[in-house]
């Protein structure tokens, strides 16, 4: 056997492992026992404690960048490995070290392993935070309705129709991390130490301490950012740079051509009055306005002439049903609206409700 494959199976066996560890706290007759137990000189077992030393026991599951440290630690100190059987060959110190590294995972793990459940049974109540702060919780607001969050830090935030938010059972202590789908608004406990993370499809929003609304629809074709009061910055997908957004300015992240404008808004309620039960429109194409119509009401609404889509409004609306809403705006642009049966379905429930909005040819607008 040669010095590659006896030090392979000497680190394989678990009392060899037990023995270089203890080492240095047997007396000179002890480690000489050793010595001849394994058959190996003085500096080939120094070698080898110096290896084991680089790998920590104290972790609950083998770390490689760890194992793969030790290993550099331990070539930068020796050169050569020595032989049993002079055979003039030089062995590839790399490969010989890593063939070592992989029969030790096993025992190495099997000790870990037994310190972990060791400790965890003085720290149980320590594990079981460990395990709600990986728990999930997702909330939905139902087409056509609304709901409030309130977060485990006291924050709060209302879900806009079809949306939902996924939040930790806790925060951590460094950092408070949230995924939105959909549109909602926040009023966040400032917290300098702990930032919020609302993250997006596309796009994160970072908060120390604020009043904002996030639009994230994945329709819009970009992601609306409105800041009423604090401090938040946005961070585009797979980019490290950081906007900042001034308050009662609103920003618009651009899916396609991935570009950032800002601007000053002028009434704050077109973007946040839905959780206080209004519909505003500034200045709005009446495309986006029937795309916000259609969660708001729960239906869908065809435009039979898409040129109808180009129509810019301004609207406020609180408590009307879509008849009337509908009807408000075909005083003011050329439209005439249907609204068909709803279908039964096989199961006797109905299917969701359609309206067909055309343009009206006879209709002349003041």
């Amino acid at each position: 056997m040669n010095a590659e494959e006896r030090y392979i199976q000497l680190f394989a066996d678990e009392d060899f492992q037990n023995d270089i560890r203890n080492f240095a706290n047997l007396s000179k007759e002890e480690q000489q026992a050793i010595l001849r137990k394994y058959a190996i000189t003085s500096k080939g077992l120094a070698h080898a404690r110096r290896f084991m030393a680089g790998v920590s026991f104290k972790q609950d599951q083998i770390n490689a960048s760890e194992t793969h440290f030790a290993l550099q630690r331990l070539m930068m100190r020796i050169s050569s490995v020595p032989s049993q059987k002079a055979k003039g060959r030089r062995v590839d110190l790399l490969n010989w070290m890593s063939r070592i590294a992989a029969v030790l995972a096993i025992p190495l793990l099997i000790s870990t392993i037994y310190f972990y459940h060791k400790s965890s049974q003085l720290n149980a109540h320590s594990q079981l935070l460990a395990t709600q702060n990986k728990t999930i919780n997702t909330f939905t607001a139902p087409a056509g309705a609304k709901t409030q969050v309130v977060l485990p830090d006291g924050s709060v935030a209302w879900l806009n129709s079809g949306s939902s938010l996924s939040v930790p059972t806790t925060f951590d202590a460094n950092c408070r991390e949230l995924s939105l789908t959909g549109e909602a608004y926040f009023e966040v406990v400032k917290n300098e130490q702990a930032p919020m993370f609302v993250s997006t499809a596309q796009m994160t929003v970072k908060v120390y301490g604020t009043k904002f609304n996030v639009n994230a629809f994945a329709d819009n074709g970009a992601i609306r950012t409105t800041l009423v009061e604090g401090k938040v910055t946005l961070i585009p997908e797979k980019s490290s740079k950081e906007y900042l957004l001034e308050p009662g300015f609103t920003a618009s992240y651009d899916l396609e051509t991935k570009q950032i404008k800002a601007s000053e808004v002028e009434k704050m309620d077109a973007f946040t009055g839905w959780k206080d039960g209004k519909l505003l429109f500034q200045n709005e194409p009446f495309a986006d306005i029937v795309n916000r119509l259609e969660r708001w009401y729960n239906v869908d609404i065809q435009l039979s002439d898409p040129s109808l889509g180009d129509y810019n409004l301004y609207a406020t609306f609180v408590d009307e049903n879509i008849e009337q809403v509908l009807a408000i705006f075909a005083s003011s642009i050329p439209i005439e609206v249907d609204y068909p049966k709803r279908k039964k379905q096989a199961d006797g429930s109905y299917s969701k409700r359609e309206i067909v909005i055309k343009r009206d040819v006879n209709k002349v607008i003041n």
